[in-house]
């Protein structure tokens, strides 16, 4: 195996096991007897959880965003208000793998209040997600697809709807649909930009094979103190 085979296994191993047991549930051990590598090998590439956890989720989504870049190269969607749409769907957990991101993502802030590090790290993770958002709004402006809103609010505001959204439907919701969540963010953000009419989304895409649900972090209790013996 190599070594960027080693690497990209650990990441996955690390994305499917930390989305369904949570970050405190799984141990390094785990994810290596998982990916098929050594624990050894495992400290090698990430040398603290910390790192890992930040490293799978940006593994996951430079794929996403791959998939994104096909999935609109594909049907060449070039006007603003297609790549707007698209990037709304790019929001939202449509489909497995985006499911199990989105898990890792809520792991990843809900750590992120006690560690500047992981604080960085997810600063420059919502940057990635931010930039393009600020670029289509700034495109439909300058070509009249948009009529209002400032850029950089539009983005913050709609990073902040779709992660909402896509907190309650990969968490199971029932009272949510991917249907609805993407008609709920579609009218509202067509709103922000001054655009009339609905947004011309795609096809939604085959959403996969169910996944269990998430299990809450794993407690794990240290032994109590053995009694002194007695001089």
């Amino acid at each position: 195996m190599s070594t960027s085979d080693a690497r990209e296994r650990i990441l996955q191993s690390s994305l499917e096991l930390i989305a369904r047991d949570g970050f405190d549930g799984v141990r390094l051990a785990d994810i290596a007897k998982h990916a098929g590598v050594s624990t050894a090998l495992l400290h090698y590439h990430f040398a603290s959880r910390a790192l890992l956890l930040t490293e799978a989720l940006a593994h996951s989504l430079s794929a996403a965003e791959r998939r994104l870049e096909h999935r609109t190269a594909d049907a060449r969607r070039t006007g603003a208000d297609q790549r707007f749409a698209d990037l709304i769907d790019f929001g939202l957990p449509l489909r497995t793998e985006d499911v199990l991101e989105w898990r890792l993502w809520a792991e990843l802030e809900h750590r992120a209040s006690g560690s500047p590090e992981l604080a960085r790290s997810l600063a420059t993770l919502n940057d990635r997600l931010l930039r393009p958002l600020v670029a289509v709004v700034v495109a439909g402006l300058e070509d009249g697809t948009f009529t209002d809103g400032d850029p950089d609010d539009v983005a913050t505001v709609a990073l902040a709807l779709l992660g909402g959204l896509a907190t309650r439907l990969s968490a199971g919701d029932p009272g949510l649909t991917v249907v609805r969540a993407r008609e709920l963010a579609g009218r509202q953000l067509a709103l922000a930009v001054g655009y009339r009419g609905e947004l011309p989304f795609q096809p939604l895409p085959p959403a996969g094979p169910a996944l269990p649900p998430a299990a809450a972090p794993i407690v794990r209790r240290r032994r109590a103190p053995k009694p002194s013996a007695r001089p």
